[in-house]
């Protein structure tokens, strides 16, 4: 978790960087996809941001494994798969949130402890 210097520069989106080690790529393509109603595939993401699909779908896997986005696969009829992404709920996302700061606090309070 990278420490926020200035508290004037403090915002949801510095948090969510902070806490789940986002670059701004990572985080544009999250507001992207919290703006879509339904799920998406990772290529129609790449349109709308005009990024290259490889280069979304990385960040698709790291908003994944950070419980962000959920990921789903669907079937083709003929034969195959793709993949669809869809926001995670906010409720989660804030309980995630607070746990992680609820962690870093205990954290620095024993540092702060182990200091006398």
């Amino acid at each position: 978790m990278k420490f926020i210097i200035s508290k004037n520069n403090l915002s949801c989106d510095n948090i969510i960087q902070c806490i789940f080690d986002l670059n701004k790529l990572d985080l544009k393509v999250y507001k992207t996809l919290k703006e879509e109603i339904g799920e998406i595939r990772a290529d129609e993401l790449a349109k709308k941001l005009v990024k290259d699909r490889s280069t979304v779908y990385r960040s698709l896997q790291k908003l994944t494994c950070c419980r962000l986005c959920i990921k789903e696969t669907r079937t083709i009829d003929k034969g195959g798969y793709y993949h669809t992404y869809t926001c995670s709920d906010l409720s989660k996302i804030k309980k995630e949130i607070e746990r992680h700061i609820d962690s870093w606090y205990k954290k620095m309070k024993n540092t702060v402890k182990d200091l006398e």
